[in-house]
């Protein structure tokens, strides 16, 4: 299995996501993280990640079931 983002712009969308979850949380967007200690890397992308998953989650899931009631 490839890690290959079937989309080219999935990339650039979840970069996206993960800005915008990061505001919302009040984390700093550092782009390379270099000032913060591991831990706060670990734990701070710990739940920017988590918040990432719960959302693609959600989105599969809406997506499944207009799929799934467009069929009816």
């Amino acid at each position: 299995m490839s890690n290959k983002p079937v989309d080219p712009n999935a990339k650039e969308a979840l970069n996206q996501m993960k800005l915008e979850i990061s505001n919302e949380l009040g984390i700093n967007n550092s782009t390379n993280g270099a000032n913060d200690t591991s831990f706060q890397n670990g734990e701070l992308g710990g739940r920017v990640g988590g918040q990432m998953s719960r959302r693609l989650v959600e989105m599969g899931k809406e997506a499944l079931l207009r799929q799934y009631n467009s069929r009816k």
